[in-house]
């Protein structure tokens, strides 16, 4: 693995023995995935989890929930108590502004372990934790903040409210997150980090204890740069929910409500007229499924807003990939003439470790899954017909940064090196 010394030591005689982070597999089934095989969990107090600081901020702050008036900062408590709320004020420069903070405990019963790296990534321990959300409301559309924790105020980051109609609309896509697999994610987000994306869309699998080597503990660290940058909107993915109790107990709890979450995992947000879609791939996602219902009304919903620009659609598993068995080629057919009428120009999906563009029927596809865990093999079914309008393709570290002016979609990937691995533009119709 590039940029991992552990791999390559450990390679030869771990080949055998772990599984190391491929979400994808060559013939589509959980078991290859590697969903059917649960994360060593250790009852042992060897490696107890990180301590719990002076300030009780143990993870965080991030924000989520991104409107044109608002956003919510999150961050968790190791103990009851923390000092609550935030300040924050304009990036430009202005007066503080105080927010209180909601807290609420919550209590863990399993210990997870990362057994091939327990010095960089602690267990996630059972017991009670805190977390503490603050609504922040009344903002200026299409302007970003900065904000440090009442707690602790060398801890802080940055959000941006949606633009208003017609805005520039600028953010980062990233997938396949597995920061401590080695340096590649850290490498990925130094280079992309200061473009100074407004939002974050993540493509989903964003921790993976499958790897061996992360934890929740040891991930929230690793990725700081990103989560200080921006509010982050992710999918949800298959590794989300790898141990019975990781979608309640971890990916819901950082993650949900007021973005995936509560009775459906499937959610949009818009800036500048431009809407985001936002499914489940664990669940059907078929027109006539009820996520394809909430879908396709969704699509011809906001086309028929004021403002309205365009729809892109984010998803986990991919709609059209060479890489595996992993693509619904069913629902990209059936969904053809709906994304057509309801202006839906580009796709953005992750899953396969790699990078990959496909032209189709005048919609850009993008799987964009090279955000640190170990690339696959993005060729397996170059055979497929649609292999024949992928126009870019690569099995290399990236993150993708979108600018989206007037009536025109531009992107640049990145790669970690910070060299220019694709761009391309996308008409909005």
């Amino acid at each position: 693995m590039r940029g991992s010394l552990l791999w390559v030591a450990l390679g030869a005689a771990l080949a055998c023995g772990f599984a190391f982070s491929a979400c994808s597999s060559s013939d589509g089934s959980a078991a290859a995935s590697g969903d059917a095989a649960p994360p060593v969990e250790d009852s042992s107090t060897e490696n107890p989890g990180p301590p719990c600081p002076a300030s009780g901020v143990a993870k965080g702050p991030w924000a989520i929930g991104m409107t044109r008036t608002g956003v919510v900062v999150r961050w968790e408590a190791c103990r009851a108590g923390a000092t609550p709320g935030l300040v924050y004020r304009p990036e430009a420069g202005g007066a503080d502004v105080a927010v209180a903070t909601a807290e609420r405990g919550f209590e863990l019963k399993e210990r997870h372990t990362a057994p091939l790296g327990p010095q960089r990534s602690p267990d996630d321990v059972p017991g009670t934790v805190y977390m503490h959300d603050a609504s922040v409301v009344g903002l200026a559309p299409g302007t970003c903040y900065r904000y440090e924790l009442a707690a602790d105020r060398s801890i802080g980051g940055r959000f941006c409210t949606a633009q208003p109609d017609g805005g520039k609309v600028h953010f980062l896509a990233i997938g396949d997150t597995n920061p401590l697999l080695g340096d590649a994610t850290a490498k990925v987000l130094a280079k992309v980090v200061p473009m100074g994306a407004d939002f974050i869309v993540h493509g989903g699998d964003i921790q993976y204890y499958e790897s061996l080597l992360e934890t929740w503990a040891g991930w929230f660290p690793s990725m700081a740069p990103l989560l200080r940058l921006a509010t982050i909107q992710p999918a949800l993915g298959n590794h989300e929910h790898e141990t019975p109790d990781e979608l309640d107990d971890y990916s819901l709890r950082y993650f949900g409500h007021p973005n995936f979450g509560g009775e459906s995992m499937w959610y949009r947000y818009e800036s500048g007229g431009v809407w985001f879609h936002v499914l489940d791939t664990e669940q059907p996602i078929e027109p006539g499924t009820l996520q394809g219902a909430w879908l396709t009304a969704g699509l011809e919903e906001v086309a028929a807003l004021p403002g309205f620009r365009a729809s892109i659609l984010v998803m986990h598993r991919p709609l059209v990939t060479c890489g595996d068995n992993a693509q619904n080629d069913g629902a990209r057919k059936a969904y053809a003439s709906t994304l057509a009428q309801f202006k839906v120009p580009f796709v953005i999906q992750a899953h396969i470790h790699g990078y990959e563009r496909f032209e189709i029927d005048g919609i850009t596809y993008v799987t964009t899954g090279g955000g640190g865990g170990r690339i696959g093999n993005i060729d397996a079914n170059i055979s497929r017909a649609e292999c024949g309008m992928r126009k870019v393709s690569g099995g290399f570290f990236h993150a993708m940064d979108v600018v989206i002016e007037g009536k025109t979609l531009s992107a640049k990937v990145i790669d970690e090196e910070g060299a220019l691995r694709d761009s391309f533009t996308v008409a909005l119709p």
